[in-house]
Order: structure tokens, then C-alpha cells, then sequence
């Protein structure tokens, strides 16, 4: 993936007395844009830490699903400080160029990166779901917070070999934006982008797509048993009966509750990445297509609003981490 293509599609400006009216409003959109993306920044960096922070401080929130949610904080703020900050900052100075070699190969990597590292952990968290829906007894013992630990490690192991490739055939220029060809290595870059496709859409989304599909015919059946009156036996069953089916039913709302806030999540990064994707694979290969800098720009733009919107999707749908959020401003509140 190309991290550095907004060079190719925006534009400085400057005021001139003689200035027509496409330009003033070719500026003022430039202005609108980047006052966008500098708000985008702020709620991404507040939002993610505060997720990270509530649930590392929090011990309760310690659970196997929000030490995942952790980690998706972590690559949206990664994602924010690297890729949204670098070409933001080089859309505002055009000359602005990384202060080392080594910086440029870190913003080529950082989109796919922090894409990997997203996708492969929310594929992780639904399988998560499948196993604590469909084993709730055996579960405890199937998932523990070291094999937690020991996933995430894995997650951005793979993330990193996903994202090095391009590294070692791209020529400096390239890398570091004074360029913006991929003849050279046509060959490499198809390969590469296919495998990106590969497991960052179809092998991911394939599984989460199963599993949660799995998930909500679970729940219908689930739904078709407790139905009011869908048993004549449940009159003549006893009180401890009673209860502990309570129990089930409750325990079960809670997990599906928690896998529609994970489908919610994958849905939001597949309608971020997916247009960025295929507009980026039609402009490096051209495939007869013309793509307008406008049509790139949005994309790039919805990409950048994922990481800002996320935190809020997980406060939306956990009432343990909005608890924990208002807690943890309490204390600081109090503190300060």
C-alpha cells in the first residue's frame, strides 16, 4: 500500500490579489479539509489513549474482549501518529520531507501495518465470541489472558511481515515520496497487492463473516426457546432450574450484545478500508480506469475517520467502558 499518496492529490495555495473564484473556493475547501483532518487527529489521539488508559487502569475491564479492544486502540493511534499526521503535515509544507531515511520507511509501512494489525485482531475477538457462545462451560479453560498476551504478539508479528515486502524492492524515492512509479517492479507489486487483498479483506472478512453468521443463528434459536410460552415444560420446572436458565439467558445476551459491538467495528473498517483499497489498486495499475484526485481524497479521508469514530463505537456498546471513561475523568477530575 502506497502511505504516502496524499503528495499526488492535494494542493497548496496561495492568496493573490487577482485570485478567481475557482481558486477562492478550491482554497476554502483546502482550508475545510484540513481543519477536518487536524480535528480528526485530536479525537483519534483523546479517544484512543483514553480507551487504552480506562482499561489498563481499570481492572475489572481487564477481560479477554477489551485487552483486543486495547489493541485495536493502539494500531488506530499508531495509525493517527504516522500516516494521518505525516501527510497532513506534508499537505500543509509541500517541501516538508521525513527527517530521516529510516522515518520514510516507517510511514510506507504504517498503513498496511496498522491495517493488519486492525483486521487481524478483530478476526481474533470473533473467534473469541464463536468459542465463548458455543463453549461457555470449556471456555475458561480454552481462553486465559496469557494466550490473550500471546495472540496480540503474533497479531503484530504478522502485521509486520505483511507490511516489509514493498521495503525491500521500492527504491528510496519511492519510498520516501519523490516518486510515485511502480513500473519498475510491476511484477512484485501485483503479487504484493494481492496478498493484501488476500488477508486483509478476503481471508479476515471470510471468517468473520461465517463466524458471526454462526453467531446469529445461535441467537434466533436461542430467541425461539425462551419465547414466552414456546415450552409447556418451563411451568413445571423447579426454582433452581429456573434460575440457572436465567443465568444462560442472561450470559448469553451479554455475548451477543458484545459480538454485534465487534461487528459494528468490523463493518466500520470495511467500509473505511475497502474504497481506499480498490481506488489505490486502480491508481497504481492504472486498469483502464481515470481516477478523479477528488474520488482518492474522499477515500483517504473516511480512512482517516475510522480511528477517531472508534472509541466511540466501543463506549456505545459497553456500558462497562463508558462506566470506566466516567470514572477515570472523575478521578482525574478530583485529582487535578
Amino acid at each position: 500500500m502506497q502511505s504516502n499518496l496524499c503528495s499526488s492529490t492535494c494542493f497548496g495555495f496561495y492568496f493573490s490579489a487577482s485570485m478567481s473564484s475557482s481558486d477562492e473556493a478550491a482554497l476554502i475547501m483546502w482550508h475545510v479539509q484540513i481543519i477536518y483532518v487536524i480535528a480528526l487527529i485530536i479525537l483519534a489521539f483523546v479517544g484512543n489513549i483514553l480507551i487504552f488508559i480506562t482499561i489498563c487502569s481499570i481492572k475489572r475491564l481487564q477481560t479477554v474482549d477489551n485487552m483486543f479492544i486495547a489493541n485495536l486502540a493502539v494500531s488506530d493511534f499508531l495509525f493517527t501518529l504516522i500516516e494521518t499526521s505525516s501527510n497532513t503535515t506534508r499537505e500543509l509544507n509541500a517541501a516538508w520531507r521525513p527527517p530521516h531515511e529510516f522515518a520514510c520507511y516507517v510511514i510506507m509501512a504504517a498503513s498496511v501495518l496498522c491495517a493488519s494489525a486492525s483486521v487481524l485482531t478483530q478476526t481474533a475477538v470473533a473467534i473469541n465470541r464463536y468459542i465463548a457462545i458455543t463453549r461457555p462451560l470449556q471456555y475458561p479453560n480454552l481462553v486465559n489472558k496469557m494466550r490473550v498476551f500471546v495472540t496480540i504478539i503474533a497479531i503484530w508479528i504478522g502485521a509486520v511481515v505483511l507490511a516489509l515486502p514493498p521495503l525491500i524492492w521500492r527504491p528510496l524515492a519511492v519510498i520516501c515520496g519523490h516518486e510515485e512509479s511502480y513500473k519498475k517492479h510491476i511484477t512484485y507489486e501485483i503479487a504484493y497487492m494481492t496478498a493484501e487483498w488476500l488477508f486483509i479483506f478476503g481471508i479476515p472478512f471470510g471468517i468473520m463473516s461465517v463466524i458471526y453468521y454462526q453467531i446469529y443463528r445461535i441467537a434466533r434459536t436461542q430467541a425461539n426457546r425462551v419465547r414466552p410460552g414456546a415450552s409447556e415444560e418451563s411451568a413445571s420446572t423447579s426454582g433452581s432450574d429456573t434460575n440457572s436458565r436465567k443465568n444462560n439467558i442472561s450470559n448469553f445476551k451479554r455475548e451477543f450484545k458484545a459480538a454485534k459491538m465487534l461487528v459494528t467495528i468490523a463493518g466500520a473498517f470495511l467500509f473505511s478500508w475497502f474504497p481506499f483499497f480498490l481506488t489505490l489498486t486502480l491508481w497504481k495499475f492504472h486498469c483502464g480506469v481515470h481516477n478523479h484526485p477528488k474520488v482518492f481524497t474522499t477515500c483517504l479521508y473516511i480512512v482517516y475517520t475510522l480511528p477517531a469514530i472508534n472509541p466511540a463505537i466501543y463506549a456505545f456498546w459497553s456500558r462497562d467502558i463508558r462506566t470506566g471513561i466516567k470514572q477515570l475523568l472523575t478521578c482525574w477530575k478530583r485529582n487535578s
